[in-house]
């Protein structure tokens, strides 16, 4: 009886829980943006965290392609519990098979569902269709497998960088984009040393993993691409220049010559994986002089398009030892970050304080973009009028191709006084000059010490106590343990392999809790590369490894060598694929981040238990 009201407690919680933690709701449509002639690909409309009755799939929108399969209606439900709060996700999925029928770009309306009482739409999507390659299928195949003494063609596997522009001015920005262009099984990359952009100033631009993906069409090939790096570049000098090479080691899934062919052929194929290094290429550019006609005196190389709005507070109203703020906001694209702030003069009779400068600049595939405020804070010590003069901010503008100059207005104030400085009182400066103490002799009255006053009694001196002699003796004993700590720590440091050996499982640790933060941030990219170095830094450091040797199959073969299982092995090979496989293809991986995490610390402490056997 106890058991059975247990169950049912427990699945009221969860029943109640769900309800008021259920994940957001939307309606989402996902397809390839760029498909060939004769090539399948999927359709899918997703409702999350819903239910309808009455879903309405943009069917008059598929006349241009042909319906190969569905729609077919799946579902799915996953439940997730942090600090108490227990969150329910479900999934309804309607999935299209299609096949475009000619060239052209097609547009496919929204979805609609009807949940309640509203009506919620998916977004629309575009679809480029281009020519149809010739056995598109098979040249896939052959693609992605070895049809010439396992070699990869560089037609099947290549890394572009693009510019926004390849002609601009100094301190103009623009976009680079290092992106890979693969029609092979890619499965991640190894070494890698991308361009740092020397002589540019660089600000890299944070592009979500979604949109990393994606697929394009050169010369008539449909494409994977995946982008490496995006940053927005500002060049600092003039003059023909190159951007920077780089180099990569690419993994690739190739199946094995004689792999057999047809169905049963790619069901009992073998598979093994190649490494292609590539060349990330230089990109040659022209960066022009900001031109002399027309450059004004304060110009301090601001580039781009902005505008600027400027407040006073208060407005009116003025008094003596009252705060004036003045606030200059600039808004705009280019390098606002960079550039030298507009500067306000006061009268000499206020007391000026240092500005303030909040910025707010985000870097996206438009450039950097954002605003920046800087507040000025004065206060007026003597009453009367006073003129707070213009300040000017110079650029040059991308548009126009000329210099402009923003002016902040000409501020006329009337102070008055305040009411601690009023007639019958003189105002006293900050500034004061001290004439040096005199003595006068015995009756000269001193200052009054205000401190706290700490008295002895007379006749009582350190000299001779016993706490005289305590200051000389325990630094003495003090200096002679740390000297034999310090001593025996060396002696055991001195021996590296054994200080590797003692710190793998701490390392280990410490790269695993790095890599849950990246988990918990949902940064999933930096979680899969941190969780494999904590995994291979392990195994290198417990064995011994050189640098140069850690890598899996060098590794594999010295696990084999200290009589380890071959089940611990097997998992430490297949923990490595998967976190490569998953930092370029996460959606492609069937467990989950968390339950790779936990198989990462179990890996990691059963390899510690067979060593200490």
């Amino acid at each position: 009886m106890k058991k059975i009201l247990a169950i049912l407690l427990t699945l009221t919680y969860f029943s109640v829980m769900s309800v008021f933690a259920a994940g957001d709701v939307s309606f989402v449509a996902k397809a390839d943006n760029v498909v060939a002639v004769g090539q399948r690909f999927n359709l899918t409309f997703t409702l999350n965290n819903a239910e309808s009755d009455n879903v309405q799939l943009p069917l008059e929108s598929l006349s241009d392609f042909t319906i190969l399969y569905g729609p077919q209606q799946s579902t799915s439900q996953s439940f997730q519990s942090i600090n108490g709060q227990v969150t329910r996700n479900s999934a309804t999925t309607y999935t299209y098979v299609l096949m475009p029928k000619k060239e052209g770009s097609y547009t496919i309306s929204s979805a609609k569902a009807t949940v309640g009482d509203k009506i919620i739409r998916s977004n629309a999507l575009v679809i480029k269709v281009i020519k149809g390659e010739a056995n598109a299928n098979q040249n896939a195949q052959q693609a992605q497998s070895s049809s010439n003494g396992m070699k990869i063609n560089d037609d099947d596997l290549f890394i572009r960088t693009e510019l926004s522009k390849t002609k601009m001015y100094e301190q103009e920005q623009f976009i680079a984009t290092t992106k890979v262009y693969y029609r092979v099984a890619l499965r991640g990359f190894d070494d890698y040393k991308l361009p740092e952009y020397k002589g540019f100033i660089s600000q890299e631009i944070e592009v979500p993993e979604a949109k990393r993906q994606s697929k394009e069409n050169v010369n008539g090939k449909v494409y994977n691409t995946y982008i490496l790096k995006q940053c927005v570049l500002i060049p600092q000098k003039s003059g023909n220049q190159e951007l920077e090479k780089g180099n990569i080691t690419a993994v690739v899934q190739v199946r094995v010559q004689g792999g057999g062919g047809g169905f049963f052929g790619d069901m009992f194929a073998s598979y093994r994986e190649l490494k292609k290094n590539l060349t990330i290429p230089g990109v040659k550019i022209n960066v022009q002089e900001l031109p002399k006609n027309g450059k004004p005196s304060d110009f301090s190389g601001a580039v781009g398009s902005f505008t600027m709005n400027t407040s006073i507070t208060p407005e009116d109203g003025y008094k003596t030892n009252d705060a004036i703020t003045i606030k200059v906001k600039i808004n705009g694209s280019g390098n606002l970050k960079y550039a030298k702030d507009p500067n306000i003069t006061f009268p000499t009779d206020f007391e000026l304080y240092d500005p303030k400068v909040t910025s707010k600049i985000k870097a996206s595939d438009a450039g950097l973009n954002g605003t920046k405020e800087i507040e000025y804070l004065a206060i007026a010590r003597y009453p009367g009028e006073y003129v707070i003069p213009s300040a000017e901010f110079s650029y040059f503008d991308i548009k126009s191709k000329t210099y402009k100059t923003l002016k902040t207005p000409e501020y006329k104030i009337n102070v008055e006084k305040g009411a601690e400085t009023a007639d019958n009182q003189t105002v006293v400066s900050n500034f004061t000059n001290k004439e040096s103490i005199k003595y006068l002799g015995t009756n000269d009255i001193r200052f009054i010490n205000t401190k706290d006053l700490t008295t002895y009694p007379k006749d009582d001196y350190l000299f001779g106590s016993l706490a005289f002699y305590l200051w000389f003796i325990i630094p003495l004993v003090l200096f002679v343990i740390a000297y034999l700590f310090l001593r025996k720590l060396a002696e055991e440091n001195s021996n590296m392999v054994l200080v590797r050996k003692k710190k793998a499982n701490k390392q280990a640790l410490k790269r695993l809790a790095k890599a849950k933060s990246f988990l918990d941030q949902e940064d999933l990219k930096s979680f899969y590369d941190e969780t494999s170095k904590a995994i291979t830094g392990f195994v290198g450091d417990k064995f011994n490894i050189p640098l140069a040797q850690q890598n899996k199959e060098a590794m594999e073969e010295i696990l084999k060598e200290k009589g380890l299982k071959e089940e611990t092995i097997i998992n430490f090979s297949a923990m490595l694929d998967t976190c490569q496989f998953a930092r370029f293809a996460p959606t492609a991986v069937k467990e989950s981040p968390s339950d790779i995490y936990n198989n990462a610390i179990a890996l990691i402490n059963s390899i510690e238990e067979e060593v200490k056997k």
